[in-house]
């Protein structure tokens, strides 16, 4: 526990020191964001990288798709009896068209309260195209990588994975709820039976050293935040080589 909580205090006082540099990859909307650093990312990207990793080839003429904001399940599509419905997450995606293909997928997410910064660059062969589709709101379940069109009461599959999971091409939002609160037991269950499982296989000692779910969480809080900052370092850093 206590390593954790050092690992913790050294993520945060290294984001602090951070804060002023970072702030250069860092704009007040997501539109705004996305017209002043989308290109210079996906061409560092191809030009650094071998642009096969991201389904490309070196060329820079890179356009991009209208911004779509992303919403998830909230919590009562995971409770019998309540009304499910699907929340915003402040996160921004858009396809990456190059020479006029969709070819891949850049987001903005908001880093505080209206600042916006570098989210992520990075999909299947699948997903770029799927998003032109949309026409109702963008919706993400994480857990299966899925992806759905919703139009206030249906859900549209919009990938293989997304078929997949509600086995078909569409499904209700009631079919939907059941499906996750199914889902999410049967995980709990795992969890629970795992527990007991390995129970006795802990000493007092060792339980004592087990870090927290919380300290766990504010961790991953400090990693993400530092993304943006490590990603002006690697534009830096290769700015000054090239010259």
């Amino acid at each position: 526990m206590q390593r954790m909580t050092s690992l913790f205090i050294c993520c945060i006082g290294l984001l602090a020191s951070t804060t002023t540099v970072s702030a250069e990859m860092t704009e007040s909307s997501a539109e705004r964001f996305a017209d002043e650093h989308f290109y210079d990312i996906v061409v560092d990207h191809i030009q650094g990288d071998d642009p096969t990793y991201y389904h490309m080839n070196d060329s820079e003429n890179i356009t991009f798709g209208p911004l779509l904001e992303t919403y998830i399940p909230s919590s009562s599509c995971y409770k019998t009896g309540e009304t499910c419905t699907f929340v915003p997450i402040k996160e921004f995606v858009a396809t990456v068209f190059q020479d006029d293909e969709p070819v891949n997928v850049i987001g903005t997410y908001e880093q505080s309260a209206n600042t916006y910064a570098f989210s992520t660059f990075g999909s299947d062969k699948e997903t770029p195209k799927a998003l032109m589709n949309v026409k109702g709101d963008l919706v993400k379940y994480t857990e299966e990588s899925a992806w759905f069109d919703y139009d206030g009461d249906m859900l549209t599959a919009l990938t293989s994975n997304s078929k997949q999971m509600i086995s078909g091409d569409a499904i209700s939002t009631e079919a939907f709820q059941t499906l996750l609160i199914e889902e999410h037991e049967s995980i709990e269950g795992n969890a629970e039976e795992g527990m007991m499982d390995g129970a006795d296989g802990y000493s007092d000692e060792e339980e004592s050293n087990k870090p927290t779910s919380s300290t766990n969480r504010l961790i991953g809080i400090a990693v993400l935040a530092m993304l943006p900052f490590g990603y002006w370092t690697y534009r830096r850093t290769k700015k000054r080589h090239s010259k």
